[in-house]
């Protein structure tokens, strides 16, 4: 029984087709495992498998062009990693829904790649009643099929007598950047927390297992203790890997006594329900404030822009489509700095251009400060640049509405209230009295005119207060003014273990105190952000940065099984001192907006891809945010640690309180 890669073994008959389904051809595995190199991310290593593995192996055995037919979840999967015309380049001419009436091809063979669901099973089965392609056919599941299924394969003669390859290649994720990946089960947010899981977590775990596959891992298993959630999924994860490991006995590891170069990787299990403050809060990172403030569906957002209709023709505004990931350069060098500093690099990269020899601008207009529509305007006259120009173009466009929404909704005063409330301080490092909150809270939420940001803010009050004084809850209630759904999602909380009201002990959901009257100080501070709206770290960021010096606590993070001594000493190297580099002074009206801290400068990270010891896996059961994403590269960065983080799904602030108010759906 293997399941490590494509099969190629011919099923002809009834019998052949249970070993071929069962049993995945030897070399197979060990070449798609073994030409990925160790310093390949996630996203590179998907590329190579689907590749080779699936259109390449394909595209040998099959004279002439081939048919991709894709369900709903495999077609997201290979679209998460490869392009339209990676695919094409292997003799695939057409893509096609399964869940839709398709034309035949007779003289065409077919590749199918499908989740493996019944629905997708009873499709395939459907197209050999009357033939719809050639007489070569090609079948991969993303993942594990159940044998019932498997058996209607069996059973169906006109597709066995056509069946070139069947298998399972293990491949059943997003990639959402080289080194990040979502499981794309957001719905699964409900029953985790109404613990109505154990189908729920079954998938993860079945999910997970395609994941450290993939990677050549066959990881220690560590979780947080106090999650009921990661407790369970931890134990499931565990009994499907090594079934897996028993079943596959070609496939190798990092860290087996074959492949000694890298050690065995670790799996880490966390919870959203012990972190609620981090999605709440406003990020004025670039990629977060993307997702939070504009139209941003997957990785694509849509924005307004002047077109030329012809080289000598006006200009037409029509609504553009960007696709923001890993194939847009300047996306992954600008997704994680600070809004002001984005359009910083963007005006500065763009007055250079326009004030080369070839721009055609005047003498006396070169070296001064432009605005907006200057810059449009420059771009309009430089056909030459216009390819080069465009991606600076469409970010400039996207960074400037990102502003627009800062400067509408009040963000940087908001901001410096959520900062105050998160971390206990405020910029100059007093403790505010928590009555002294109070009031600007309630002032704050009756000058929101949106209801929805109004429970956003209460939300994060409540959270990282552990819950409303009982003495201020009717006047906090009040100036919030929710009805509906919003006071019933603020209400949820306490599904996650949030206490509305505070009880008597004040203590915060993640671990802060009341003292003296001051208000709680729930997450830390970064003393490496430049700016006074950023002062809040993730807790994600500590556990990680531990993680990788093997200093994490074993009574918080125990593991399934028990760890190699080298994982859990009980100090680390401590954490080098944050060089802080002296803060360039900003220039022009957006930067200006934002207050530098006087404390911190630039932390942005500059590290490569290289990378020591063992891989580091980080799972968050229940959503991701932005900001998590991003810390995670930094520590990855500080650390020289390669860490694959990935969640059931990727969340923004809207999607979590969407997720929260489905908590109480009966």
């Amino acid at each position: 029984k293997q399941r490590g890669a494509p099969c190629t073994i011919i099923a002809s008959t009834m019998s052949s087709a249970r070993r071929s389904t069962r049993t995945s051809g030897r070399r197979s595995t060990t070449k798609a495992s073994q030409s990925s190199s160790s310093t390949d991310g996630l996203r590179t290593i998907v590329q190579k498998r689907l590749t080779k593995d699936v259109f390449k192996n394909s595209a040998a055995k099959c004279d002439g062009w081939m048919i991709l037919v894709v369900d709903k979840r495999s077609m997201r999967v290979v679209s998460s990693a490869i392009g339209m015309y990676d695919i094409m380049e292997n003799h695939v001419s057409l893509v096609e829904d399964i869940d839709k009436k398709r034309a035949p091809f007779k003289d065409l063979g077919v590749i199918y790649l499908l989740s493996g669901t019944e629905e997708s099973v009873n499709h395939l089965v459907a197209d050999y009643e009357n033939p719809l392609y050639g007489k070569n056919a090609f079948v991969y599941f993303l993942g594990p099929v159940a044998n019932h299924e498997i058996d209607k394969i069996k059973q169906c003669r006109p597709l066995l007598k056509r069946l070139k390859a069947l298998g399972e290649i293990n491949i059943d994720f997003l990639v959402k950047e080289e080194r990040a990946f979502s499981l794309d089960m957001r719905s699964a947010f409900p029953p985790l927390y109404l613990r109505n899981a154990r189908k729920i977590e079954a998938n993860i775990a079945d999910k997970l297992v395609t994941v450290c596959v993939t990677l050549n891992e066959y990881p220690h298993i560590r979780y947080a203790n106090e999650s009921a959630s990661c407790s369970a999924l931890a134990r499931t994860f565990h009994l499907k890997m090594d079934e897996f490991l028993r079943n596959n006995d070609s496939w190798w590891y990092h860290g087996d006594s074959r492949h000694t170069d890298r050690a065995r990787g670790t799996l880490l299990l966390l919870d959203r329900k012990d972190d609620c403050l981090s999605p709440l809060m406003h990020d004025f990172t670039y990629q977060a404030m993307v997702n939070d403030l504009l139209p941003m569906e997957d990785d694509k957002v849509s924005y307004k822009s002047e077109t030329f209709q012809s080289d000598d023709g006006p200009m037409k505004v029509m609504d553009k489509d960007v696709l923001l990931n890993d194939n847009d350069v300047l996306w992954v060098e600008l997704r994680a700095k600070h809004i002001a500093d984005v359009i910083q690099i963007l005006s500065t990269r763009i007055r250079e251009m326009v004030n080369s020899d070839t721009s055609g601008l005047n003498q006396k207009d070169k070296g001064k400060t432009m605005s907006l529509t200057q810059m449009a305007n420059a771009l309009k006259a430089l056909p030459e640049y216009r390819e080069v120009m465009s991606k600076l173009s469409q970010h400039m466009h996207l960074s400037h509405e990102c502003m627009e929404f800062f400067r509408k909704d009040g963000l940087l005063t908001l901001s410096e209230l959520e900062q105050t409330l998160a971390t206990g301080k405020r910029d100059d490092g007093r403790s505010p009295k928590l009555a002294e909150m109070v009031e600007e809270l309630c002032d704050m939420l009756e000058d929101m005119n949106d209801p929805l940001a109004r429970a956003r803010l209460l939300m994060l009050f409540i959270v990282s207060q552990g819950g409303i004084d009982p003495q201020y809850k009717d006047k906090v209630f009040k100036s919030a003014k929710l009805t509906g759904k919003l006071n019933q999602c603020v209400q949820n909380l306490e599904v996650l273990d949030i206490p509305i009201v505070s009880s008597g002990e004040k203590k915060s959901k993640i671990g802060g105190l009341f003292g003296g009257g001051r208000i709680s100080a729930t997450g830390s501070t970064d003393g490496d952000s430049e700016y006074t709206t950023s002062r809040y770290v993730p807790p994600m960021k500590e556990t990680m940065t531990k993680m990788c010096q093997n200093i994490l606590s074993i009574e918080e993070f125990p593991s399934v099984m028990p760890l190699p001594e080298s994982a859990v000493r009980s100090s680390g190297t401590a954490m080098s001192a944050r060089r802080r580099a002296e803060a360039s002074s900003l220039r022009g009206s957006t930067t200006s907006q934002f207050r530098r801290s006087t404390a911190a400068a630039s932390s942005d990270p500059t590290g490569g891809d290289t990378y020591t010891g063992e891989r580091q896996i980080v799972f968050v059961v229940g959503g991701l945010c932005f900001s998590e994403l991003r810390v995670a590269r930094e520590v990855m960065s500080k650390e020289s640690k390669e860490i694959i983080i990935g969640s059931t799904h990727f969340t923004k602030p809207t999607d979590f309180m969407q997720d929260v108010s489905k908590l109480g759906d009966k």
